[in-house]
This record gives C-alpha cells, structure tokens and sequence, in this order.
C-alpha cells in the first residue's frame, strides 16, 4: 500500500467512511469553532436527541444521521443568548449534508428534496 493509499485508508477510518459493501455513510453534520459562543452551541446540541459529538483541540463535529435541525429560537433559550444564521455561519468551518437557512433554523439533511421543500 502506498504512503497516500494509507493515507486515504486512516482517514476513511478515522470519519467512518463507509466503504464498499458497507451501509451507506449517511450523516449529516456541521464542525464548530471552539470558541465561547461555539462552546456554548455545541454544549446545547449534545442534549438533543440523535445528536453525536466528536471534540477537537481547535473545533468540534456534530453530527446526526439523516438530518440535523439547529431551531436558533431553542439554541438561544439554551444558550442564554441570541442564535441566528449569522452567528452559526461565523462559527462554523464547514458542513456536510444538504443545507436549507431560513430564519428560524438551519437544516441539515440527507435527503436533497427535504432541503428543496425547507428552502
């Protein structure tokens, strides 16, 4: 096996990347600066059911299988302090599913016509 073929391979393991054979890999999920305000969202969606988190010196991944919704009305109450798209758009390094914004939450979905019917 070559370095980048092993390379690929520990990365595959490391994010559970489903492989041949395999179920599909079919989270969805968003990565979060660790910051005051990202610490403090981050803290909130570990109670929501469904919800996995995986921490980082630098960021935190939070992930779902199938969709992720983060309600910024239900964030805020949790957070003690205002969530929008906004701020989440500045805390967040990169996400991976279908993306709908609205003004009341982001979604995060597996399915590409859920996000379509959100948007």
């Amino acid at each position: 096996m070559s370095g980048d073929e092993a390379a690929v391979a520990r990365a595959e393991e490391g994010m559970g990347t489903a492989r041949a054979g395999d179920q599909p890999f079919d989270y969805v999920g968003v990565t979060i600066a660790r910051c005051v305000e990202g610490d403090a969202i981050v803290d909130a969606l570990c109670e929501h059911d469904g919800v996995e988190v995986f921490e980082n010196a630098s960021y935190c991944e939070v992930r779902a299988r199938d969709r992720l919704r983060l309600d910024f009305a239900q964030l805020s109450d949790e957070c003690g302090f205002p969530v929008d798209g906004s701020l989440i758009q500045v805390v967040m390094s990169t996400y991976y599913g279908r993306i709908a914004m609205t003004d009341d939450a982001m979604l995060l979905t597996h399915d590409v016509h859920e996000a379509v019917d959100v948007a």
